[in-house]
């Protein structure tokens, strides 16, 4: 099993395909094996990097106070381990927040920029998606942990697709079973999450960008799209119909050939 040790921790990652490198950047509480489509169809072009981030995974959970730098950071020393010198980056959720991290604390390194179902952080977005996670956070008292993965992936998706690809969710549910996330290492990354806010200098990016959303995400509302809109007028943006927050499950195919035009036009 992959690890490179970075920032006195264990990085877990998976690599396939050859060509330009390409970083995938999984959000809260999801581990890297949810870009499964996404490995298997952009590797046919792209070196694919996928990474558990800390806190989840088989990447080292320690129980201590992380941030969105820490993490990109942990994703920049990684890279550097494998030689890689200038990458294309992609992020879903607060995978996104770690993606415009580096974006632009290490901005030689990144070479196209994808965010994927996220925002800028801030207060504004956190009280747009304070209902999801109060809802949320309701509904899973007292439940197991798979219990838990299907709840959250239900709610987070377009209404009815839960119960039109039950494969897709049986799927995801498997993957996050095989290595349960441990409740510290949500906290950490949820308190991450929770202090991150780009809006005073997201408008820095110089990286041609792709910001693909969710019309109907509960988690980062449509409505955000004008502030991506304000602050980064030349980013190119796609948005889905019927997709809510996971993208990468639900769009699967239409995710994979929208970045794959991204990156080769």
């Amino acid at each position: 099993m992959p690890h490179q040790t970075v920032n006195g921790i264990k990085v877990y990652y998976e690599e396939q395909g050859k060509g330009e490198p390409l970083i995938l950047l999984n959000g809260l509480a999801f581990p890297m094996d949810l870009w499964f489509s996404q490995i298997q169809e952009l590797s046919k072009d792209f070196r694919v990097i996928a990474t558990d981030n800390r806190g989840i995974g088989r990447t080292d959970k320690p129980d201590e106070e992380y941030s969105i730098p820490m993490m990109a950071a942990d994703a920049v020393g990684l890279l550097r381990s494998l030689s890689i010198e200038k990458v294309h980056v992609a992020g879903l959720s607060m995978g996104g927040f770690i993606a415009q991290e580096m974006a632009l604390s290490y901005p030689s390194m990144v070479n196209r920029l994808i965010l994927i179902a996220t925002s800028m952080g801030g207060a504004r977005s956190w009280e747009m998606g304070k209902p999801f996670w109060k809802k949320v956070m309701d509904e899973m008292r007292g439940k197991t942990p798979e219990q838990i993965y299907r709840l959250d992936l239900t709610m987070m998706t377009a209404p009815g697709f839960a119960g039109k690809r039950s494969d897709v969710i049986d799927t995801a549910v498997s993957l996050r079973m095989q290595n349960i996330q441990p409740y510290h290492g949500f906290l950490r990354q949820s308190a991450a999450a929770a202090t991150f806010d780009a809006y005073a200098r997201a408008g820095s990016i110089k990286q041609p960008t792709l910001i693909i959303l969710g019309q109907d995400d509960p988690i980062f509302p449509i409505a955000l799209a004008e502030d991506f809109r304000k602050t980064l007028p030349k980013a190119k943006m796609i948005t889905y119909k019927d997709c809510g927050h996971a993208i990468l499950l639900e769009k699967a195919d239409q995710l994979s050939g929208d970045i794959r035009e991204f990156l080769k036009n």
